[in-house]
């Protein structure tokens, strides 16, 4: 493990964040138990288990790992978290070859691909060369549109950055864990950046309808959680999307 950032973004809300990708999973101490917002990009799940100490919560209080998306700066920790805590992960159908590794890519490249350190940008070559989460695991529950899990998490479909990608909404605190969706930088809410966005199109409606609900607290994929006027930013990205706002490079 290269060393992460624990901080807390609410008081039942923790941001587990690698500095060398700006890489954001999240703790939520929720009424039915500790979930898990995506699992890092450390795959001996060692990352998030000290995070949950940091936290006061143990890895055993663990109730649900929810996953936005198969991409290895996001997932790479979810089998060995499982293992650990015994919790069910939920994630899209969309994405399951990638999560079971039936897309891994055997050889030269699949070997190339397990040689390369999950550390800073690395992490993006090494999921490109695998095509596939590390190890393998499957799913507690395929999730769908409008589905609830633990009574608090809404689950919202927002494919684009990959074809099964979901955001998770949080109803008791108006927090919306965005994966991949979008971005936050300087304060402003953005699109995600353009040579991770296979679909454009599919990922502008995605922005426009995780953007619909009330948000007080936006927890992105990347970069770090806005909480002071996140509804006002949130409403007018929702705007600015749904208006064909231009889709910039770099997010």
């Amino acid at each position: 493990m290269f060393g992460s950032q624990v901080f807390q973004v609410t008081p039942n809300i923790w941001c587990v964040r690698r500095p060398s990708y700006l890489t954001c999973s999240y703790i939520v101490r929720a009424r039915s138990g500790t979930v898990l917002v995506d699992a890092s990009m450390d795959s001996s799940g060692e990352e998030l288990t000290a995070a949950l100490r940091t936290a006061g919560l143990p890895v055993e209080s663990v109730k649900a790992i929810l996953l936005t998306h198969w991409h290895n700066d996001h997932a790479a920790g979810a089998r060995e978290l499982h293992l650990r805590s015994g919790a069910p992960v939920y994630y899209h159908r969309g994405d399951a070859p990638f999560f079971t590794r039936q897309t891994a890519h055997p050889g030269l490249r699949g070997w190339a691909s397990d040689l390369i350190p999950e550390w800073g940008v690395l992490v993006l070559f090494k999921g490109l060369l695998g095509e596939a989460t590390p190890r393998a695991v499957a799913a507690g529950g395929y999730v769908t549109d409008g589905q609830r899990l633990l009574e608090e998490f809404e689950v919202i479909e927002t494919p684009g950055h990959t074809a099964g990608h979901v955001c998770y909404y949080y109803r008791p605190e108006r927090a919306l864990f965005a994966g991949d969706a979008l971005a936050v930088i300087g304060g402003r809410v953005r699109f995600m950046a353009r040579p991770v966005t296979p679909d454009l199109e599919a990922a502008r409606q995605s922005v426009v309808c995780c953007l619909e609900r009330e948000i007080d607290v936006l927890c992105p994929g990347h970069r770090e959680p806005l909480t002071e006027g996140a509804r006002e930013a949130c409403r007018a990205m929702a705007a600015y999307a749904a208006d064909g706002g231009r889709w910039p490079l770099f997010g």
